[in-house]
């Protein structure tokens, strides 16, 4: 059996109740003919990507590929910018429409109650939704439609990324990659209690006693997955956070160990020149639990682990453009050059320089200048 090499063991905050973004600007499908934008965990920086609506009916649509079978019951929360022209006579008003997709047809999950518009300017407007529990197949997704009523003659506007973002809490549990984690460590310790006895044949005994799991964690600082940021807000809060510590095995499934931690260190290190390192040590409480393929005979795959993935390319000279099949449906967290990080990362637009881009539908990633003869390209997806 091949060895499982470093890479693919990474380590994860799990997330019960995932913030998924409605990201205007990257289009993702088709649906009888309404192009469908990216309802991603991810959220898009880009500029704002706003959506008008002149009288009732549908004002945008937003898909995702979501990581997970099993949808929990609970509530979701949906935070949008909007705002009217003309006058508030006819109480006009926008709701969410939620659905799952095959791919061919749209089945209602439900709707939420009416937003009411209670000024003409942008506001920023809330609303929750009793999500019920929610089988999906391999080939569904879930679909958001953003639904304009009451509107008359007056136009509506809808906004997304920019200083104005749209996002969903969801019941969705996610697993968040500690940030561009390039090491991680898993350790457990059992203390031994000492039973010798005078019969004991001259040999010491001894029984297990309790025992202590850490878990620790290098990584380069980024501010896509779990963060430096939101590790120091742990630490302010004290809060004991759960993780997945997921081993890849390949054609075998994942193995995956999980538990609750506390975090007891977070080191920053800011080398001149170089880029920016982070180190953290996580002490577990209470037992963990194992899964996958070391806890059951033949295997089994764990849904959603959503692991990062590992690419690297050597360039033949002259190339502008890679194309990675397997990153489709991925989000681009970090490229270097020749051991020389990206600049930035775009979804859109044109690339300049040391700016790549990125386009998730297509797995294609783009340089802003041509790629020189053994240039070596290390990327990672997510």
């Amino acid at each position: 059996m091949a060895a499982v090499i470093g890479k693919n063991i990474m380590l994860y905050k799990k997330e019960s109740n995932g913030t998924f973004y409605m990201n205007g600007s990257i289009p993702v499908t088709t649906i009888s003919g309404l192009s469908y934008k990216q309802f991603s965990s991810t959220n898009n920086l880009e500029a704002s990507f706003n959506f008008n609506k002149t009288a009732d009916g549908i004002v945008c649509g937003f898909i995702t590929d979501v990581a997970t079978t099993i949808i929990p019951a609970g509530t979701w929360t949906f935070s949008a910018f909007a705002s009217i022209t003309g006058d508030l006579v006819s109480a006009p008003r926008f709701y969410y429409h939620i659905y799952k997709y095959n791919g061919t047809t749209l089945t209602s999950i439900g709707t939420t109650g009416g937003i009411f518009f209670t000024q003409l300017g942008v506001k920023l407007y809330t609303q929750t939704f009793a999500f019920p529990a929610t089988t999906l197949l391999s080939n569904e997704r879930i679909v958001i439609q953003v639904i304009a009523s009451e509107i008359t003659t007056k136009t509506m506007t809808f906004y997304t990324q920019g200083t104005n973002v749209a996002s969903v809490k969801t019941t969705i549990p996610l697993n968040i990659p500690f940030a561009c984690s390039t090491n991680a460590a898993f350790s457990v310790t059992v203390d031994q209690k000492e039973v010798t006895s005078q019969s004991s044949a001259w040999y010491r005994e001894f029984k297990n006693d309790v025992a202590t799991w850490n878990v620790t964690c290098d990584g380069l600082i980024t501010l896509s997955g779990y963060g430096y940021n939101q590790m120091l807000q742990v630490q302010q809060t004290r809060e004991t956070i759960g993780i997945d510590f997921i081993i890849d095995n390949g054609v075998n499934g994942l193995s995956v160990i999980t538990g609750n931690v506390n975090l007891t260190s977070l080191q920053i290190n800011a080398p001149y020149k170089d880029v920016g390192t982070y180190g953290v040590s996580l002490q577990g409480t209470g037992a963990y639990a194992i899964s996958g393929t070391s806890a059951a005979s033949g295997g089994v795959i764990i849904v959603g682990a959503n692991l990062v993935l590992t690419k690297g390319y050597t360039a033949s000279g002259g190339e502008t453009s890679i194309t990675f099949a397997d990153t489709i449906g991925y989000a681009c967290l970090y490229v270097s050059r020749g051991g020389v990080d990206a600049q930035n990362i775009l979804t859109t637009g044109v690339p300049t320089g040391d700016d790549v881009k990125f386009v998730s539908a297509t797995g294609v990633l783009t340089f802003g200048r041509a790629l020189a003869a053994g240039e070596y390209i290390r990327a990672l997806f997510q």
